[in-house]
């Protein structure tokens, strides 16, 4: 089976030096719980909330040359974002074309069109949505969209919207949401985020045993799906 590379990306407000944050746990995690051929590695940034976008095409760029690394060195690679760093995957699925195997979306404040547009286009074969319609920072999100988004302020709220999405597209998207979660809630220390992560285990296990497509299914060019 093929080598997996797993790369952990956080959301704001977050302190890179924090050997305590979630993606320290994750990686460490993948890294003494799963086979010989997978690894995990994490890319962090600090960012507020007013100033999420001044980098983040830049932050975009840095995450594409890693997958291009692991890439070039024979890895799937699978992408794991919780927040803005879904924003950012979206982002790097632009940038990377179809080299990205799935995502693993955790709580994601990012655009439904934009990953739908990635799925349209062939670029990942596997999104999976772990989601809460209860997720008040999101529901600020999508109620302050209309005021802040012309400034490029503005989050998205797909994380409130995961059975919506993964109803468009049933053959890419999947959904795990849980609204007893809040925001944060999928990262909390102990039985929740042991719970998050056998999740994505098995999960990937799953999207592993996916045939190759030729083309999306979803292809602008498939009259079932053209909109």
């Amino acid at each position: 089976m093929k080598r997996t590379c797993y790369i952990a990306i956080n959301g704001i407000r977050t302190c890179p030096g924090d050997a305590e944050g979630w993606t320290d746990r994750f990686v460490t995690w993948i890294n003494t719980r799963l086979s010989d051929g997978v690894v995990a590695e994490k890319f962090e940034y600090a960012c507020s909330a007013l100033l999420r976008r001044v980098r983040q095409r830049q932050r975009a760029d840095e995450i594409s040359k890693k997958v291009g690394y692991y890439r070039r060195a024979g890895y799937r690679l699978v992408l794991v974002g919780h927040s803005n760093g879904c924003d950012l995957i979206a982002r790097v699925l632009e940038a990377c074309g179809a080299e990205i195997d799935a995502a693993h979306l955790i709580s994601p404040a990012a655009d439904e069109e934009d990953f739908a547009d990635a799925v349209r286009e062939g670029l990942i074969r596997r999104i999976h949505i772990y989601g809460s319609r209860s997720d008040g920072a999101l529901r600020f999100a999508r109620a302050t969209r209309p005021l802040l988004g012309w400034l490029g302020l503005g989050y998205g709220s797909l994380g409130l919207r995961g059975r919506e999405f993964a109803h468009l597209f049933p053959e890419v998207a999947l959904d795990h949401s849980d609204d007893s979660c809040g925001h944060s809630t999928w990262l909390q220390r102990g039985a929740r985020f042991e719970a998050l992560m056998q999740g994505i285990k098995e999960n990937d296990l799953l999207d592993q045993t996916l045939p190759l497509p030729t083309t999306s299914p979803y292809s602008k060019n498939n009259s079932k799906f053209a909109s």
